[in-house]
């Protein structure tokens, strides 16, 4: 698998609202196990991202060649990091270099000045 699947693993997982552990539980995997996909410490196997896919509803194309996010997704996305409490400042800016791919830089330096 690409390497950059753990990342748009966790982008997907974060927009569709969805914590490691209900995804861990709905795949009957651990948590870590998820963990570790969207840290690249353990590689997603075919089978598992065909899963991966079925869950969330996106073909095997948008899970591995993405679609942009718009502007307001986006939004949302950084939002929800920027006001968790227990997400560090090293993740939420990790996370949003990652989702900021998808996005001009000037829309995140907006959104990180604005906080």
């Amino acid at each position: 698998m690409r390497s950059k699947l753990g990342t748009d693993l966790k982008v997907l997982r974060i927009y569709k609202h969805v914590s490691q552990e209900k995804m861990a539980e709905d795949l009957n995997v651990s948590r870590s196990t998820i963990s570790n996909w969207e840290t690249k410490r353990r590689e997603i196997k075919l089978d598992d991202a065909i899963l991966i896919s079925d869950y969330f509803n996106v073909s095997m194309d948008n899970l591995f060649n993405p679609k942009s996010l718009n502007s307001y997704e986006f939004k949302q996305i950084a939002k929800r990091y920027f006001e968790n409490d227990k997400v560090s400042i090293e993740e939420k800016y990790e996370t949003l270099k990652q989702i900021a791919k998808y996005k001009a830089d000037a829309e995140v330096k907006e959104l990180i000045e604005s906080k």
